[in-house]
């Protein structure tokens, strides 16, 4: 007999889950008294909290907080995609996937054709205003002739990030002591 995990558990102890779910985890707890047992242990828990809600600090910034639970989750789940790997990559793809790989094979294959034959230029001025770069060493500001770097590790694997607003990321695991380390750099 398969058991329902400790979350669809304590999400039937919470009358959080939905009708298929609930059906079927509560035909299980029927059945089981280990699971039985466990989804009372998660109701008394439940209880216990909102029997201790009353106990909170009236004078608490709940924005404050919730924005710092928001950015915990959001440099949570960039640390689970540097260290998870390829779990949720299906084994194979198919022929839709084949299909659509086809016009960005193309547009690479012209972009190297473009590069190849236009003749570089040694000479060439660098971009005015602040310049956003990730380079094999880190990432890099510059203005003019400052520059300001951000360097990650020699011989780690960096996962670099762009977005729109104008932020450069680097996430990567160090070898040595196994932390997730994930830098921002924020140009304006």
């Amino acid at each position: 007999m398969s058991h329902p995990g400790e979350v669809v558990l304590a999400l039937y102890a919470g009358g959080d889950l939905g009708l298929v779910e609930r059906w079927s985890a509560a035909r299980h707890i029927g059945r089981c008294a280990d699971c039985r047992r466990s989804v009372e242990a998660f109701r008394a828990a439940r209880e216990s909290v909102r029997d201790s809600a009353g106990a909170m600090p009236a004078d608490v910034n709940w924005a404050c907080l919730a924005a710092e639970i928001k950015a915990n989750i959001r440099v949570g789940l960039a640390a689970g995609e540097c260290v998870g790997g390829a779990e949720g990559v299906p084994a194979r793809a198919g022929w839709k996937t084949a299909i659509a790989l086809v016009p960005v094979t193309l547009v690479v294959l012209a972009g190297v054709w473009l590069q190849r034959s236009q003749p570089s230029n040694p000479a060439a001025p660098q971009p005015e205003g602040i310049v956003l770069e990730a380079t094999s060493q880190g990432i890099e500001l510059r203005q003019g002739e400052g520059v300001l770097a951000v360097r990650n590790p020699p011989a780690s694997k960096v996962t670099y990030s762009v977005s729109a607003e104008g932020t450069l990321g680097a996430r990567y695991v160090d070898s040595e002591t196994g932390y997730v380390t994930i830098a921002h750099v924020y140009a304006e």
